[in-house]
Order: structure tokens, then sequence, then C-alpha cells
């Protein structure tokens, strides 16, 4: 389990130990504080970097990983100091400048079997600012493969999806990197099996592997499983209960994403396996309404119904039976009978004068 309080007195304490590294790490993580500046058994963070420096030119994938965070993260500006750093024109100037070193060193660190500073190397590759060019990336990507990291394993079978449409590699990497003991990469395997995609389809493995994502966190998952009780899926019954647990949970894990707002919004409106909450159906509504190109069917028609509804008769906000109706209208364009039921119920008044009224 992550614990940043005891990593921060571990670093604390290899510095006090002579961790030129430990050094490094602090400066990165913003834990260097002056009293432990005080502490080092360094003339100046100059010294601690040339330490690291002579062990990443020794050979160490960790110095090698370390220098190039230093380069690609900007501390290197830090460690030379004001004066040396006003060299840089701008940022950009500096990063033409750093981003070759870094990826010199991470490619160091990969070739002893180090593969963390992917992501970064990634970011570089991606800013064109070093001569990184396509095979030298995928030869890298493919070689960190070995190294067994589940992270390198997941995204490499996006790196598979994405650039080559290679369904079978794709999967394969999804679930080497479960196997591993990446559980939120189980999502990708989940959606493979969902369409298709590499594997036949198989909607009942689809929810095995989101039920693993979801617990892992993964907010992708979390939705999905809700949405797998909320239409009733494979053999999954339509269990609104439970559709609410986990679209709540989705929301929790990433607010922007509407697809959970759009189901619990309805659940919340009719009283669908919690207690009818005007309030907050309309909370989630609001979310929707410059989003609807957004929904899918057949939320989108049951959105547009569930925005008539609060309007028309002011369930959860203030009555505005004219823009209800405009949604009901919406709603009955993609084929909501219940839409027009409800449309039906209202009328413009004695030649339009007072506007709209019930029946």
């Amino acid at each position: 389990m992550r614990d940043e309080r005891l990593a921060s007195r571990y670093i604390a304490e290899s510095i006090v130990r002579g961790s030129a590294t430990g050094v490094l790490c602090a400066l990165r993580t913003g834990n260097l504080t002056p009293d432990l500046r005080a502490k080092m058994p360094f003339d100046s963070l100059k010294e601690a970097y040339a330490s690291v420096l002579g062990l990443a030119e020794a050979g160490e994938a960790f110095a090698q990983y370390m220098i190039g965070n230093v380069y690609f993260w900007g501390d290197y500006l830090e460690i030379i100091g004001d004066e040396e750093a006003a060299r840089f024109d701008s940022e950009e100037d500096y990063y033409a400048f750093a981003y070759p070193i870094a990826a010199h060193y991470y490619e160091l660190s990969f070739r002893n079997g180090l593969a963390c500073g992917f992501g970064n190397y990634r970011s570089i590759y991606e800013s064109d600012l070093t001569e990184i060019d396509f095979d030298t990336y995928a030869e890298t990507f493919e070689m960190l493969v070995a190294t067994g990291d589940p992270l390198i394993c997941n995204d490499y079978g996006k790196f598979l999806e994405d650039e080559y449409d290679d369904a079978e590699g794709a999967f394969a990497h999804y679930l080497l990197a479960v196997e591993r003991g990446d559980n939120a990469s189980a999502a990708n395997v989940a959606t493979c099996y969902g369409r298709g995609y590499g594997v036949a389809e198989d909607p009942d493995k689809a929810f095995e592997y989101y039920i693993m994502a979801a617990e892992a966190g993964n907010p992708n998952a979390l939705f999905q499983v809700g949405n797998f009780y909320y239409e009733g899926r494979g053999n999954v019954r339509r269990d609104y209960t439970q559709a609410v647990r986990w679209l709540e949970r989705a929301c929790a894990a990433d607010s922007e994403d509407i697809r959970p707002a759009a189901e619990l919004a309805i659940c919340y409106q009719n009283g669908s396996g919690i207690a009818r909450d005007d309030a907050r159906a309309f909370a989630l509504l609001r979310k929707l309404e410059h989003r609807l190109d957004e929904l899918w069917e057949p939320v989108d028609a049951q959105v547009l119904l569930a925005l008539g509804i609060a309007y028309a008769y002011g369930r959860g906000t203030k009555r505005d039976i004219e823009r209800g109706i405009r949604y009901f209208d919406q709603a009955i364009e993609y084929g909501s009978e219940e839409a027009a039921r409800n449309r039906a119920r209202f009328e413009k008044s004695f030649f339009g004068l007072g506007g709209w009224r019930m029946r």
C-alpha cells in the first residue's frame, strides 16, 4: 500500500546516511527542506548530482533513471542555480537542451532492465525535441515488455491496438498485464471481450474482468459494471440497486465522465434502486444539458425525457413548462412514447397568450 509519509521518512534517513540518490529523490518529491539540506553530507546539490552521475556512468540503472528525471522534470535548473540557469531563454529552450540528455539516460536504464522511466521517455518522443524515430521507439517499447513490468505490458497492448490494429497482440498483452498483477488493466481485457477484439465476444467474460478492474479503482470499469446492472447484459440481470451502487462510485472516481451521471439521474428521478430524489436527479441532469451529443442510445432519449419531466413538472428545479416541452419534443424524435404521453398532458392556453398549461 502506498505510504508517502513513510517513503519521505526513509528518503530523509538515506540522505543523513550519505545517499546522493536520496538527495535527488527528495528534490524531485519536494521533500528537500532547508532542515534536511543542512543535514546532507554534501556541500551542494551539484556535488550530490555529480555523485549520482558517476553511478549512472558506471552502469547503475536506478542512477541512470534518476539522472534522466533530473533533466526531464527540470530539477537540473535548481541544481545549477539561477546564474547558470539564466542561459536558457525560455522553457522550450531548456527542454530542447534537456530532453535529448534525459532520453539518453532513460535508454541506458532500459538496457539495464529498469522500465519505470518509460512514461517520461514517451513524452519526450512525442515532443519531437529529440531524434528518437518511430522504429527506435517501437523497439524500445517491445524490449521493455521483457522486463515483466505489467504497466508496460498494458501500454504496449494499447500501442499495438492504436498503431497496427493488432487485435490478437493487443489482447495478449492486456491479459499479460493482468496476469503480472495490474488489475486495473483488466478493463482493457474486458473491452476486448465486450467487442470481440482479438478474442471471441463474451459479455460474461467482459463483466468478470470489469469487476476485477473496478475493484482496482478503474473509473471506466466502475461505470461498465454499473451499466451491466442498469441494462441487464449477458447473464447479469437488471438490478438498479447494484447499478446505483457502482454508478455512484464511478461518478466519484471521475466527475467529468457524464456516462454514470446520465444513468444515475434516471435512477434517482424514477426511484429505481434508490429512493426518489428529484434534487439529486436534477443536479446530475444539469451536468448533461450542454453535453447531450455525447450520450448514446437509448440513454439519450431517457435523459431528454428526464429533462422534460424535471422542467415541465418542476421536479428538482423551478417549473418551466416551455423548456420541458422542448425536451419532450426532442425525446419524441428519438422514439420515446413516454415523452409523447407526457407532452400530451400540456397545451397552449387560449390563443397562446398565457403560455403552456396542463390540460
